[in-house]
């Protein structure tokens, strides 16, 4: 996966009002972090709207539409054949917003009323492959997710060969764009893979699944070397 983007090849694009503070800022970045950037106005979202090839930090500005506005944007934004990571931008604090975290392109989570350089610093850090989320936030994401681990007995033949290998190239971070291509395969065949391989291993996210892989890595690269011709 050595050919995969860096955090720092991101370009930038926001989804919010084309207003003065989101202006200042984009000017920021331009001129500050040196990285393209441009708007995409609430208008326009319900329209066919293309944010281009190549990795992109999808800049979400909480408020500027309501929620059910803004969760539109979810499906499209991680479905892209390219790498894209998402930052939420201007949220208010204690609201369901801050929920999205647990969402896998979530890479940050900046509050209402948080100054430009700030901004810009938490930009900086989350395109170097950091996260930035409010460490009360992190602090319930991990309490959350802490759970003994489960080790399914009998392993073999629990996930089909397929489902092993799609498996293990998941947890290596590869995208389904990714598995499809070295599977040579179609992404809607690793789509109802990753389904059936969820509902078997008990996982209901993509995080979950990858934590699983990792503890059982060694059974998952054992039996493929077994199945192999």
């Amino acid at each position: 996966m050595d050919a995969r983007a860096t955090q720092s090849d991101y370009r930038i694009v926001m989804f919010g009002q084309t207003n003065l503070n989101n202006s200042v800022l984009i000017s920021y970045f331009h001129q500050d972090i040196g990285v393209d950037c441009h708007i995409i106005d609430p208008r326009f979202w319900r329209e066919s709207w293309d944010i281009g090839d190549g990795p992109v930090m999808a800049l979400l500005d909480c408020d500027s539409a309501p929620m059910d506005r803004l969760l539109e944007l979810f499906d499209p934004l991680h479905d892209r054949d390219a790498e894209t990571i998402l930052v939420l931008y201007n949220a208010p604090k204690r609201h369901p917003l801050e929920r999205l975290i647990s969402w896998p392109l979530v890479r940050g989570l900046i509050y209402s009323g948080t100054g430009d350089q700030q901004v810009l610093n938490a930009i900086r850090r989350i395109r170097k492959g950091e996260l930035w989320l409010p460490r009360e936030l992190m602090a319930i994401l991990v309490d959350r997710a802490r759970e003994r681990p489960k080790r399914i007995a009998g392993f073999t033949g629990v996930l089909t060969k397929r489902e092993k290998q799609i498996l293990r190239l998941t947890a290596t971070g590869a995208t389904n764009t990714e598995v499809a291509e070295a599977l040579n395969v179609s992404q809607h065949t690793v789509k109802t893979h990753v389904y059936n391989l969820f509902k078997k291993i008990g996982a209901s996210n993509r995080i979950q699944a990858v934590n699983w892989a990792k503890e059982n890595m060694h059974e998952l690269i054992a039996d493929e070397a077994t199945e192999s011709p």
